[in-house]
C-alpha cells in the first residue's frame, strides 16, 4: 500500500459511511468527522493541554473546537499563515469569536519567526494514525515535513482512522491521539 493509497481508503471509508463533516467530501482534507467535538473536549482535559500556554495549530476545520478554546484560556496561538507556506502568525488576547474565517488569522496576528516561539503543544489533523504514535497527513500543506518543534504533537482522529499498525511509513509521531471514545499515548 503507498500513502496515496491508504489516503484514500480513510476518505473513502469516512464518505461511505456518511462520517465526515464540512468540508466535504473529506479527500484531500485532514477530515471534520461525526464525534471531533467530543475528541475535542477529550484532548482538552489533558495536561499537555491545560499547561499550555502557546499552541502551535493547524488550520483544518476539525481542530477548530481546540483552536477557540485556547483562545478561550488566554493562551497565545500560532496559526501557519494562510497565503504564505512557512511563515506564521501569533495571535493572542483575542477573542474567539472575532475570528470568524481562520483564513483571516493574518487581520489579527502578528508575524513571527517559528524557531523564535516556544511552543508548548502542536495540535494537528491527521489521516490516519496508529497505537504507536504513527501519524499521515494529507499529503501537503501544515505540519510541512521540515517541522521541528520541540513540543508534544496532539491530532483527534474517527476511530476509522485509527489503525493498530499503519500499512506505510508513518511521516511522523504524535505523542496524544484524542477520539470520541479514548484518548491514546503511544
Amino acid at each position: 500500500m503507498t500513502l496515496g493509497e491508504l489516503r484514500e481508503e480513510v476518505w473513502n471509508a469516512l464518505a461511505r459511511h456518511g462520517l465526515a463533516l464540512h468540508p466535504t467530501p473529506p479527500h484531500g482534507h485532514h477530515p471534520n468527522f461525526l464525534g471531533a467535538r467530543k475528541a475535542a473536549e477529550r484532548l482538552l482535559k489533558t495536561p499537555e493541554f491545560l499547561g499550555a500556554r502557546r499552541i502551535l495549530a493547524g488550520m483544518d476545520a476539525v481542530l477548530k473546537p481546540l483552536r477557540e478554546e485556547a483562545l478561550r484560556q488566554g493562551k497565545e496561538l500560532l496559526l501557519p499563515h494562510p497565503d504564505r507556506p512557512g511563515e506564521f502568525l501569533l495571535l493572542k488576547d483575542l477573542d474567539p469569536r472575532r475570528l470568524k474565517r481562520v483564513r483571516e488569522a493574518y487581520r489579527y496576528g502578528v508575524p513571527v519567526a517559528l524557531e523564535a516561539q516556544p511552543v508548548d503543544l502542536v495540535l494537528v489533523g491527521a489521516v490516519a494514525v496508529d497505537e504507536e504514535g504513527g501519524w499521515v497527513g494529507k499529503g501537503y500543506g501544515f505540519p510541512q515535513a521540515w517541522l521541528k518543534v520541540e513540543a508534544p504533537f496532539a491530532t483527534l482522529a474517527h476511530p476509522l482512522m485509527v489503525y493498530p499498525e499503519l500499512p506505510v511509513e508513518p511521516e511522523r509521531r504524535v505523542d496524544l491521539i484524542a477520539t470520541p471514545q479514548r484518548l491514546i499515548r503511544p
